[in-house]
């Protein structure tokens, strides 16, 4: 039996074009930066829909140059050590809270949601990590940020709606809490840890001010703050006219090496983001209805 074609109604004419707009806002900023990454003349005017005589060599300056590499490694490194540690101590921490029959549960909610509200301010902060030896090291990029009391709302939340049953039965067979832990309650709130490991990844990944504030050392310095660097100082005039200073050719675009950064800093959380995007609405809408 054919199937009548719906007709196309004025709203929805109106509705595809706002739509259309709308998705064109969204992508042409992302689209705007990479053609630009890959233009090679040297003009006053950016490329706004091709970039003009497309070249690569934007690229092979960012990748040749020895600070931009040792910055994007300590950035892997942070990335993926703060993350670990961010997820470890906070559902560690929220599947005790969890608990209603842990003592003193609502002091500890309390001492914990305080410093959330209320921050001492950017130099007690440093005075602190100063005297905890931690300026200057690459630990101040991890320890900081090991628990976020936000995180730990979610994760105790999604604890809340494992079914009690589960841990009775388990405890009744010998299990013991890490064992429960890790073979029961983890397996079942996979979606909430993607959600929370997705976030704190973007947040070791994008932050720059810490390097700003509490380091000095090259060998320390992240791609953020690098980025940025870039941004306001124009250092990528200055990589590019160190690098192509030895050519006859001087169409080369400095401009180019500013987007090309931003490509590069932003590329491995866009490839990352696609494997996790599945987990995010029920991880983050987990305990909004009870199971």
């Amino acid at each position: 039996m054919a199937h009548r074609l719906k007709r196309i109604t004025a709203f929805d004419v109106v509705n595809y074009i706002l739509l259309g707009l709308l998705t064109f806002i969204i992508v042409y900023p992302f689209y705007y930066i990479v053609i630009n990454s890959f233009n090679g003349l040297l003009t006053h005017r950016p490329s706004f829909f091709w970039p003009e005589a497309p070249t690569v060599r934007t690229y092979k300056t960012v990748f040749s140059d020895d600070s931009l590499l040792m910055a994007f490694f300590v950035s892997v490194a942070r990335t993926v050590c703060g993350t670990l540690l961010t997820v470890t101590c906070t559902s560690l921490c929220a599947y005790a809270l969890s608990k209603p029959y842990l003592r003193f549960r609502n002091f500890y909610m309390a001492f914990l949601i305080v410093p959330t509200f209320f921050n001492g301010g950017t130099i007690p902060v440093y005075l602190n990590l100063k005297a905890l030896h931690l300026v200057d090291s690459f630990l101040v990029y991890i320890l900081p940020n090991a628990f976020t009391f936000f995180y730990m709302v979610m994760l105790m939340s999604a604890f809340r709606n494992v079914p009690s049953t589960l841990e009775d039965a388990a405890l009744i067979d010998g299990a013991g809490c890490w064992r429960i832990f890790v073979q029961i309650i983890l397996p079942v709130t996979i979606p909430t840890f993607a959600t929370i490991a997705l976030y704190a990844a973007v947040g070791q990944w994008n932050q720059w001010y810490d390097t700003m504030y509490y380091t000095n050392k090259d060998s320390l310095q992240t791609l953020a703050s690098v980025l940025m660097r870039i941004i306001r100082e124009n250092l990528g005039t200055e990589m590019a006219s160190d690098m192509m200073s030895d050519l006859e050719n001087n169409s080369f675009n400095p401009e180019g090496v500013k987007f090309a950064t931003m490509v590069v800093s932003v590329t491995p959380i866009l490839c990352i983001y696609p494997f996790l995007q599945r987990y995010f609405v029920k991880g983050v809408m987990i305990g909004s209805i009870k199971g």
